[in-house]
């Protein structure tokens, strides 16, 4: 399950970091009602730099974002209705319909622009990934599903290419950057440091370029068959726990967050594993990819989790995820008594059957 992140951070100019930088935006909206709320928050931070209600199908926001440029966002309760898009210091207007916030006409940000050019590249491989996706779920011929995964792998092969391409070839652009930055992990440390390294100095300066850096310094390529690597984080009562501190025949080494359904849904299962194999030698350390410490504590109760579980909360860029290469969430790894990973993404029935043949 591919982690939750919104693929939408993208352009090719680099107009340099500055703070407290001032915005206005002035826009119009069809197709919702008059006093619906609009918000507006920092993508990297969730948060609110301003909201207003529509007045006739126009509102205006303004405030002051923490960088700029700064990737924001804008929605409507429950998300009903939401955009990513670029802010900048620059006066911007907005023209959106209800239901098509992402086909919306956004001026004035010429990171915004260059974002939208990207865009018109990519757009068409994710039309033709959705099309493809849609006829797979409606036929049950294995002849044509087989036809129709080929070239659904060869349109995601393109998107990947295509990215690569964008970051090779704007080597000054902060965009770049933040494609690399979102990809790190996925493309593997190899690729982005050879990426990376092609980076004007401002750019590895930048907030995305810095991440990269902390991505390729921390990253040890963990696979089955590896050496566990070490590292300490805080539990949930703010005590510093090792992994090498976990005692069991078998480890689990649980990446997952408060923020991820495939996580919570798999919850229940693993406390009632974790219950019928903890006697025999199984334990579990959860690490999780959390900013918010109430929501990660919340879930800990609320899922029943019975096993430690830490957090730097650094989010995703979680220093034992960067270590691990945790390109997805929920990603685990079953550790035997030596210490060797013997076993990745074992889930439900699969890692119950696993611990019945290790500890019978």
């Amino acid at each position: 399950m591919k982690k939750f992140i919104l693929l939408v951070f993208m352009t090719t100019a680099y107009h340099g970091l500055s703070f407290a930088q001032s915005f206005k935006i002035n826009g119009t909206c069809e197709g919702l009602a008059d006093g619906t709320w609009l918000y507006l928050k920092e993508a990297n931070t969730n948060r609110t730099l301003d909201s207003t209600q529509l007045l006739k199908g126009n509102f205006a926001l303004k405030g002051k974002m923490s960088e700029e440029p700064a990737k924001v966002l804008l929605h409507t309760d429950k998300f009903s209705n939401y955009v990513f898009f670029w802010l900048e210091s620059t006066p911007l207007s907005m023209h959106l319909k209800a239901g098509e916030f992402k086909k919306g006409s956004i001026k004035g940000s010429k990171t915004q622009d260059e974002d939208h050019k990207l865009m018109s590249i990519i757009q068409p491989i994710k039309d033709e990934q959705e099309s493809l996706t849609a006829s797979l779920k409606k036929t049950t011929d294995s002849n044509a599903q087989k036809v129709l995964k080929n070239r659904l792998k060869q349109t995601n092969d393109s998107e990947k290419q295509a990215y690569m391409n964008y970051v090779k070839n704007n080597p000054g652009s902060l965009i770049a950057a933040n494609i690399l930055n979102i990809y790190a992990s996925t493309w593997g440390k190899k690729v982005t440091e050879s990426l990376y390294a092609a980076f004007t100095p401002q750019i590895k300066q930048s907030r995305f370029g810095k991440d990269i850096k902390t991505f390729i310094s921390l990253n040890r390529e963990i696979k089955i068959g590896s050496k566990f690597v070490d590292f300490e984080q805080s539990n949930a009562a703010g005590k510093n726990i090792k992994l090498s501190d976990i005692k069991g025949k078998y480890i689990l080494l649980e990446f997952w967050a408060s923020w991820c359904g495939p996580c919570r849904e798999e919850n229940p299962t693993l406390v009632n594993t974790f219950k019928e194999f903890q006697d025999k030698g199984f334990n579990i350390l959860g690490v999780s990819a959390d900013n918010d410490k109430n929501n990660w504590l919340n879930a800990i109760k609320h899922d029943g989790l019975l096993w430690e579980n830490v957090s730097d909360l650094q989010g995703d860029k979680n220093h034992a995820a960067l270590m691990y290469g945790i390109s997805a969430y929920p990603t685990n790894f079953l550790i035997n008594d030596k210490g060797i990973i013997i076993a990745k993404n074992l889930r439900g029935d699969q890692l119950r059957k696993k611990l019945l043949e290790l500890l019978p």
